[in-house]
């Protein structure tokens, strides 16, 4: 916690201009290390682009890949007798991105693969800001704390899925009006996640009743880079936010996750969600100031897993194949197997991420959100509970047409990096149908069985973009039924259920990581994981 609390004194605020190519990134954003005056819409701004939620290399390459995306059977790494231990250097830097933040060395230049702004420093910062308004730019303000308590509640909420208990009400002491230096304590995951879910109600609320000024809402339509100020696609994603919170603890807390999921399905018009693409909550590129630059990161791990490829989607005529991966010299699809050896891995030969929608592709867009995990779990409730007016049977069918178009989009959106690679056509209703009906693939069977196609298509559907939503839901729902090969290293033979917390909090936060140690272990469950 000693770098939480000394770091989070300063707040980076990054990010180009995604309206205007001539504008520059310094004068768009503030960076409260360098003023005394705080700005909350330049403060918001930047929260977005923290390394975690716009794509980096940093991010793909030390941790969504060779962790979240490995242990969740979405990318793979090479056999070793440690795969399943993740590096603790890397998981110190994704708990300081959430908190303080990276900035570059002295002299050197921001790189927006390696620096950005903390999620929980800026959003004190924004509180600070806040508290020295006078009551009448606070009401005419508020807006922008609003939103960022809504990505702050979605990267909390990440957290919690990674570790558990958290620092949380206590965290980032130095932002605040006190500026006062104290040790935070760590918050129950479980209380956390009843905040979470009880604020975003409150939440949306205010996005329906709350009038901006004229001046307010153009200002918010120009900083706001994530939903282009659109009050109603704020309110969107915290009923899909929502939603997704009170699924996650649906099997820990059935009775609380059943009546509030029921009340929102039965009533759209108080409770909308994301329900078609453009609605869906990603942070676009603008490769002249922000790029996703991941060649790097995807040829460090470049090979498609076998179960995934092999056994899900090639075997299936799944639509979504040929925009996801490259076969090797035009030949058939095959993905590294779960038994492959160190020999098989480096002599290759295994299909291997797109080239054009993601290797090459500068566009790659940043998902917080999408329609296809709107409409999985929706059929996930209804199956369950008999939940909302659309049938579990259709909205599966929706989210699977809703994840082709998303994927294709992506690739047909793409700005290549190099090479010339045209852009996929999207496939037909035609084959997307007999996709849907294909004998492995179409929704019948027993609850069980529809359960696992539920689960496992959300899980395809998330894919490396939203790999850490997927570690998370592949330990909630337990689909698909995955296989991984046992390691030799006897500490560590299957991956672990949580992440080790980093080595600064028993170091500098020994009183309170003291009441957290019994559960710092790799095989302890969050607590909404109790299948």
């Amino acid at each position: 916690m000693k770098r939480l609390l000394i770091s989070a004194s300063f707040l980076l605020v990054l990010a180009g201009s995604f309206s205007s190519c001539k504008k520059t990134i310094e004068g768009d954003y503030l960076n409260p290390e360098l003023t005394t005056t705080g700005d909350l819409s330049k403060l918001l701004s930047g929260m977005y682009l923290n390394k975690r939620i716009h794509p980096s290399y940093w991010d793909y390459t030390t941790f969504l890949l060779p962790t979240l995306g490995a242990y969740s059977q979405l990318s793979v790494n090479a056999p070793a007798t440690q795969e399943y231990v993740p590096s603790m250097t890397y998981n110190q830097n994704r708990w300081d991105d959430y908190y303080s933040g990276s900035v570059p060395s002295s002299g050197s230049s921001y790189d927006y693969n390696y620096n950005g702004p903390g999620i929980m420093s800026t959003y004190r910062e924004m509180q600070t800001t806040y508290a020295a308004l006078s009551a009448t730019e606070q009401a005419k303000q508020y807006v922008y704390l609003a939103c960022a308590q809504v990505v702050l509640a979605d990267q909390t909420a990440q957290m919690v899925d990674l570790w558990g208990d958290i620092p949380f009400s206590q965290a980032g002491s130095l932002n605040t009006s006190s500026r006062s230096v104290s040790y935070a304590k760590f918050d129950d995951a479980a209380g956390l996640y009843d905040t979470l879910i009880a604020n975003l109600k409150t939440l949306n609320t205010f996005f329906d009743t709350v009038s901006l000024s004229t001046e307010v809402s153009s200002n918010l339509q120009k900083q706001d880079i994530l939903l282009g100020g659109s009050l109603t696609l704020w309110r969107r994603y915290v009923n899909s936010l929502r939603f997704r919170l009170l699924m996650r603890i649906s099997y820990q807390n059935t009775s609380e996750a059943q009546t509030e999921v029921t009340a929102m399905l039965a009533d759209p018009t108080t409770y909308p969600m994301i329900t078609d693409n453009t609605m869906n909550v990603t942070l676009k590129e603008s490769p002249t100031t922000l790029k996703s630059d991941l060649l790097s990161a995807f040829t460090a791990n470049p090979y498609a897993p076998a179960y995934l490829l092999d056994t899900l989607m090639a075997a299936n005529n799944d639509p979504r194949t040929a925009v996801l991966w490259d076969s090797v010299r035009g030949q058939a699809y095959h993905g590294f197997p779960t038994n492959g050896t160190v020999s098989d891995y480096d002599n290759g030969g295994w299909a291997t991420f797109d080239s054009a929608t993601f290797m090459y592709n500068y566009n790659v867009p940043g998902v917080l959100f999408t329609a296809a995990e709107v409409s999985f779990l929706t059929a996930e409730a209804n199956e369950r509970w008999g939940a909302g007016s659309t049938s579990a049977a259709t909205a599966y069918a929706n989210g699977i047409n809703q994840s082709v178009a998303f994927y294709y989009g992506i690739n047909q959106s793409k700005i290549l990096s190099a090479g010339t690679w045209a852009s996929l056509a999207s496939p037909s209703q035609a084959s997307i149908d007999a996709y849907i009906a294909g004998s492995n693939i179409a929704y019948s069977g027993t609850q069980a069985h529809k359960l696992a196609l539920i689960g496992t298509q959300n899980w395809l559907n998330f894919f490396i973009l939203q790999s850490g939503q997927a570690w998370a839901e592949l330990r909630r729902t337990k689909y698909p039924a995955l296989t991984f090969p046992t390691a030799s290293y006897g500490d560590a033979p299957q991956p672990p259920t949580r992440l080790l917390y980093p080595t600064t909090e028993s170091e500098y936060n020994a009183s309170n990581y003291a009441t957290v140690s019994s559960k710092d272990t790799r095989t302890t469950k969050i607590f909404w994981d109790v299948r």
